[in-house]
């Protein structure tokens, strides 16, 4: 009979879902797989033939004007972790299973532990020091959460080793901590090496847009009108990706176009199509998300990053790109610069040959084997102690009978 896994879900952001899609698909053929969700979380979950059982959120993202709020996000009257945790403890019973994965989902790794259900935790970050403002409220948290974290059977981290490690400024070492590189959906072939860098037709085959996955938070939206102007001005083609049909709507409009493509600029309002979409852009414009750097690098796509404005994880990450040379980090307040920083990264061929690098270490430390390696070994010495023990039961039982 196959092991039963239950795979938690913290719905906000995309990044959290495809990576527990790559967990489900590395997992399904030797295990029995549902998952926890909600939202639009749930419902792409579903697109993939998984069970879902639904939930409610913790918190919820809120900003404005490019800039995240931290403190309505996490403390507000709408959403209860004490809500969730309800809910997860009727989900958890009902479905009984043997092992639980939670992406950054904490109120389904406390409902867990409290029916002794065996976690692992997944997450790029258990820590932040970013400044003053948000220490007072992001560290206490993180604090917290990482004597839950402590207490799972792994927490696991979907990124580089060290010290290529993208959410290394997030992190904070703690004893049941492992690597496993990027945990992306997609396959990534090796159809562009460090060899074929001499030879600049070969690296731009195809790859003659820029893409851009920000995201359909509208506190991002001037990101987007920029980047279509840019285009509109250069004669460069560019790809922005909205996430939600009225901003894109609102973006045809603003950069006065007939329709949603025309020869500079393709507005996309929801795409179930983002392999092909990273694989052949020349490279690729984010917010920070842990996620999406995953998948661009994995690809060997440089990246112009531009975090949230006192956002300190997205911050941090872009802080990485820039310091590993595969990506310019960018500010939200200096957007005027955003021009200047695409013809370095399209003309500077330092950020193509370390985003190669990336590449070829993603295909080096491939996160769906790994996962797939950690639980097959979790239930191997589950299986093991439970044989031992067994086995001195036996004997202490035969010795008392002599």
């Amino acid at each position: 009979m196959m092991k039963k896994i239950l795979i938690s879900v913290c719905g906000e952001g995309f990044g959290h879902t495809t990576r527990c899609i790559a967990v489900g698909e590395a997992l399904k053929d030797d295990y029995e797989i549902a998952y926890i969700a909600y939202g639009k979380s749930k419902d792409f979950i579903a697109k993939y033939n998984y069970p879902v059982f639904e939930t409610f959120p913790e918190i919820k993202l809120k900003g404005k004007d490019g800039k995240f709020d931290i403190k309505s996000s996490i403390f507000n009257k709408e959403y209860s972790p004490k809500k969730a945790v309800k809910k997860e403890l009727k989900i958890i019973k009902e479905y009984n299973p043997d092992l639980v994965i939670s992406d950054c989902k904490y109120s389904t790794v406390v409902a867990a532990k409290l029916l002794k259900k065996p976690v692992m935790c997944i997450s790029n970050q258990n820590y932040t020091r970013y400044k003053l403002k948000t220490d007072l409220i992001v560290y206490p948290t993180m604090k917290a959460l990482n004597m839950i974290n402590e207490r799972c059977e792994k927490f696991i981290v979907p990124d580089f080793p060290l010290p290529y490690t993208i959410c290394e400024y997030n992190l904070k070492i703690i004893r049941n901590m492992e690597f496993i590189g990027p945990l992306i959906r997609y396959d990534v072939d090796d159809s562009i090496s460090n060899n074929n860098l001499n030879n600049k037709e070969d690296c731009n085959v195809d790859n003659d847009y820029i893409l851009s996955v920000i995201g359909g938070f509208e506190y991002r939206y001037k990101i987007l009108e920029k980047l279509g102007n840019i285009a509109l001005k250069n004669d460069l083609k560019v790809k922005l990706v909205c996430g939600s049909y009225d901003v894109a709507k609102r973006l045809k409009r603003d950069l006065h176009l007939t329709t949603y493509k025309n020869e500079n600029v393709e507005i996309i309002p929801i795409t179930t199509d983002m392999k092909e979409l990273i694989k052949n852009a020349e490279f690729v414009v984010s917010h920070g998300g842990h996620s999406t750097i995953m998948e661009s690098l994995s690809f060997g796509k440089p990246l112009i990053v531009i975090p949230d404005l006192d956002h300190p994880e997205q911050g941090n990450n872009a802080k990485k790109v820039n310091d590993l040379g595969c990506g310019i980090h960018l500010s939200y307040k200096n957007l005027e610069k955003l021009e200047e920083a695409i013809f370095d990264i399209r003309n500077l061929k330092l950020y193509k040959r370390n985003a190669l690098k990336m590449k070829e270490l993603a295909q080096k430390h491939n996160g769906k084997e790994n996962i797939k390696k950690i639980v097959d070994e979790f239930f191997e010495t589950r299986k093991n102690l439970r044989k031992y023990y067994l086995t001195n039961k036996l004997i202490n039982k035969f010795r008392s009978n002599i």
